[in-house]
Parts: structure tokens; C-alpha cells; sequence
């Protein structure tokens, strides 16, 4: 699929550190220079691959001016979990021990990939690392030092918005971590699989979470592994686009995740809720493009639920042995 290459060395240079990073890119040239020059300057050797989602602005020139980083171009907008997923496979396929994934709109410290190994080699019980990531426009607020659930499904960063001096978070296990800033142990993601490409964007993080602990396996949140978040600099706080795909990714989810007798009557309360009372409420006040966007994402949500509630409903009844 689409081309991969390195501006250092054709082909990739042997051998190669056991942990990568990769970057999924969408017209973010933008943003890309700080990113790739933090993890250029990581304490832990790294090897960084740029997965390129169609983009048609200087993208591939600010890889270009960096040596070493290796540029995959797919050609169209795979999203993130599908973009995702081909830097994942190439740094497996390359023997990676280790796999990060960091958004173009987030700058990690120097020692981030360091201090999220030591607590890998620390917790061989746990597979997905997550440290303190704090917004970029506000250094002295907390975005994310993992992921929460409440009592229908949904996911949420855990201590955002909270003030870095009055943060008392240790090192510990978390329900889950952000995809935006995360290390993946490469033998959790062989056993688990890689990220779920139906969600597009939003939720395939808390999926891949929910997996490994299906599996036996932790996360864990790293306290001194910091890192900074351009939040919503990717696909726009609280746009018509970011609040679709939350709603559709939320939907299947709950229909995936949440225990059975649960998850249908949540789906199709959150469909109902949607159509029947969000959607409306937005036309009311003028903002038509958010109505549409949660007509679309409870319609496309049901859609995208429906097959992972019917594989679990008939998981309850095994099948009938053939007659003799």
C-alpha cells in the first residue's frame, strides 16, 4: 500500500533500535517539524516512521529535512486507526519490541520514550504505557493521565482539565491510555491485534485497551513521562466532524465492550437520544452541521453496532451438533 521510504537510506538501515514511533500525518505540516524534532532528540534510540493519510500540503517536505525518519505515503485518508495500523505492521515486521504512537499536534520530552520502556521492563504484567500529557496552550493544566469510563461507555480522559500543582497522580495501573501519546508492548499488540480500523478516529484507543484486558493484560501510567497536546489542533474540538465520529465510535464501543445485557439497551437508548432530543435541540439553536452530526453518527453508530451485539447474542446459544 503506497510507498515507503527513508530519506537516510533505501532500504531501511540494519540494525534498527527495537522501539519505534509512529506518526500519522493528514495535512499536518504544520504541527509535524516540532513533533518529529522531539523524538529526534529522545534519550532512547527510536526509529520514527511518518504514515502519510493523502496530504496535500509541504508534509513530505518537513520529513525530507529530517534524515531518518521514514515517510510512508498510503495515498488517501485511511484515518487513524488504519494509519495506524501500517506503521505498527512495518515496525513489527522489522523485529520492534516496542511501538509508540504520537499525534503530529503533540511534543514529547526528551526522556519520554526512556521513562515509558523503564516502566515496560518494570511491569512485564502490562502491556500499554501512558504518561502525563499536558495541553500545549496551557502547560500548567493536565489533558490526559489516562482513560475513565462512566456507566454507559463512555471514555474520557482522566484528570483533564485538573491543575499540574494540585495533581497527586502515582505511577499506577489505568483503565486505559490516550492514543495520542502511548507505548505498545509488540508482543501485546501480536497477541491482541492491532487497532480496530471501523473506528476511524476516537475510541479505537479505549478498544485496544479493553482487549488487552480481556487478554490479562495492564496498562500503566508513567508520572515522569511528559509530553505536550495541541488538543483539538488535528480534527477541531467540538467540530461537527470530531462530534460524529465520537458519537458513531461510542455506539459500537458499548456494543463491543459493555457486558451484554447492557449494551443493547444503552445502543438504542443513545440512538433514540440522539435522534430524538440532541439532533433536535441543535437545529433549535441554528447549528445545523452538529444536528446532522448527530443524525449521522447515532444511524451510521446503530449501523456499526449491530454486527459485534449480534456475534455476542449468538455466542449464547451454541450451535447444534449435525444429526447423524
Amino acid at each position: 500500500m503506497g510507498r515507503c521510504y527513508s530519506h537516510a537510506d533505501l532500504p531501511l538501515p540494519l540494525p534498527l533500535p527495537d522501539t519505534w514511533a509512529v506518526v500519522v500525518n493528514w495535512n499536518g505540516a504544520h504541527l509535524l517539524g516540532a513533533c518529529l524534532d522531539a523524538l529526534a532528540r529522545q534519550s532512547h534510540p527510536v526509529t520514527v516512521v511518518v504514515v502519510d493519510n493523502g496530504s496535500t500540503d509541504d508534509s513530505e517536505k518537513v520529513v525530507t529535512r529530517r534524515p531518518g525518519v521514514h515517510w510512508c505515503a498510503v495515498g488517501e485518508n485511511l484515518g487513524f486507526a488504519r494509519g495506524s495500523n501500517v506503521g505498527i505492521r512495518r515496525a513489527l515486521d522489522a523485529g520492534a519490541r516496542f511501538v509508540a504512537l504520537v499525534n503530529t499536534d503533540v511534543v514529547v520530552e526528551p526522556d519520554w520514550i526512556e521513562r515509558l520502556v523503564a516502566g515496560a521492563e518494570a511491569h512485564p504484567e502490562a502491556g500499554i504505557f501512558g504518561g502525563l500529557l499536558l495541553f500545549a496552550d496551557d502547560p500548567g493544566r493536565v489533558n490526559s493521565t489516562g482513560l475513565v469510563m462512566d456507566a454507559v461507555g463512555r471514555v474520557r480522559d482522566r484528570d483533564f482539565g485538573v491543575e499540574l500543582a494540585r495533581l497527586a497522580r502515582e505511577d499506577g495501573p489505568t483503565l486505559g491510555v490516550t492514543g495520542g501519546a502511548v507505548l505498545l508492548r509488540a508482543d501485546t499488540l501480536r497477541r491482541v491485534g492491532l487497532l480496530d480500523p471501523a473506528y476511524f478516529a476516537y475510541y479505537e484507543d479505549a478498544d485496544l485497551c479493553a482487549r488487552a484486558r480481556r487478554a490479562g493484560i495492564g496498562c500503566r501510567y508513567v508520572a515522569a513521562a511528559r509530553a505536550r497536546h495541541g488538543f483539538g489542533s488535528t480534527i477541531g474540538a467540538g467540530s461537527p466532524r470530531q462530534r460524529y465520529l465520537l458519537a458513531r465510535n461510542h455506539l459500537r464501543f458499548v456494543a463491543t465492550h459493555l457486558p451484554l445485557w447492557k449494551a443493547v439497551p444503552v445502543v438504542a437508548a443513545l440512538v433514540l437520544l440522539r435522534l430524538g432530543v440532541m439532533a433536535p435541540r441543535e437545529l433549535v439553536l441554528g447549528r445545523t452541521a452538529l444536528a446532522r452530526s448527530h443524525v449521522r453518527g447515532a444511524l451510521d453508530g446503530a449501523s456499526l453496532s449491530a454486527r459485534p451485539l449480534l456475534e455476542r447474542l449468538a455466542a449464547l446459544w451454541p450451535r447444534a451438533s449435525p444429526r447423524d
